[in-house]
């Protein structure tokens, strides 16, 4: 039996279509507020008539608000995320795929099982953590008390890392996705390429650098972004580990953008926030799209 294929495209169309109104219909309200004044969108109330303001509200965010300096915090933050995030994700894989140990299963597993344990789950301990990032060195000194009668007093090693760059971003890296995705890439090379590198006398760390990952620039480059982006729209962390607004993130920056009082929120200069909140991203993804997709497949051809 031959399938009617125009049918099949026309249904395809139309469901695309659908899903095209259904992202597009919010943007389309967010960008036509961003450009009315506070007195017409009173006036209007939300209308689908486009005003002339959006410079005018644009300005007024860049100069009245801290958004473009924690715009600037989210880049950063989202820069060290996904770098450790990648590093860790790819010497994990490569000792799990190419290594071989009884033990190296048991740490692929407690690795991926962190993909079900999120940071939110364990904001509390994170907190307790970066607060005090030697707390654990502090407790392995003290049990059983052998510190203690070494030096007359317990260890009290104290190092804060909240309200700072790596305090927010390292918690962040702390999640097993990318781990997961590159060991099934890892497994797609095949073993004989380490033979023949070691037969040509490269060592582990050189097979690494000049064979591993100029393969893997496609999901490597396809994973950065999404960890970038993981990190750009985190809130709840961000808005524990960061208490000053110099190391506020934008995501939690634009959240404070609601005017307190009995006022009427300026909804345009919140809907012009969130545009320039979202435009890194959005800016990232149109500059490396070809890459995500190649990524996305797992291969380089």
């Amino acid at each position: 039996m031959i399938e009617n294929s125009r049918s099949i495209d026309r249904w395809a169309t139309a469901i695309l279509l659908c899903g095209l109104v259904f992202v597009l219909t919010p943007m389309a309200f967010v960008i036509v507020t961003a450009t009315q004044s506070y007195e017409e969108f009173l006036r209007r109330n939300f209308s689908l008539i486009p005003g002339g303001h959006f410079a005018e509200n644009l300005r007024e965010v860049w100069t009245r608000t801290d958004l473009p300096r924690q715009t600037l915090n989210s880049i950063i933050v989202g820069a060290i995320a996904a770098t450790g995030r990648i590093a860790l994700a790819v010497t994990t894989s490569y000792a799990v795929v190419f290594f071989t140990g009884r033990g190296r299963g048991l740490v692929y597993a407690l690795v991926v099982a962190s993909i079900m344990l999120p940071l939110e789950l364990m904001i509390i301990t994170a907190y307790q953590v970066t607060a005090n990032v030697a707390l654990p060195l502090n407790a392995l000194a003290n049990a059983g008390g052998l510190w203690s009668a070494l030096a007359g007093r317990p260890l009290d090693l104290q190092w804060n890392l909240l309200d700072s760059y790596a305090g927010i971003a390292i918690p962040l890296m702390a999640q097993g996705s990318c781990t997961l995705i590159l060991v099934q890439f890892f497994r797609t090379i095949p073993p004989q390429l380490a033979r023949a590198a070691i037969i040509d006398g490269a060592g582990p760390l050189r097979f690494l650098w000049d064979i591993l990952l100029p393969l893997s620039k496609g999901p490597l480059t396809a994973l950065g972004i999404y960890m970038f982006i993981s990190a750009w729209i985190q809130y709840m962390w961000p808005l524990v580990a960061a208490s000053s607004p110099a190391r506020t993130m934008a995501v939690v920056g634009l959240a404070r953008l609601q005017e307190e009082g009995e006022r009427i929120p300026d909804f345009p200069l919140q809907m012009t926030g969130a545009i320039l909140v979202t435009l890194p991203p959005l800016i990232l993804i149109a500059v490396f799209q070809r890459r995500i997709v190649r990524g996305l497949t797992l291969s380089e051809k």
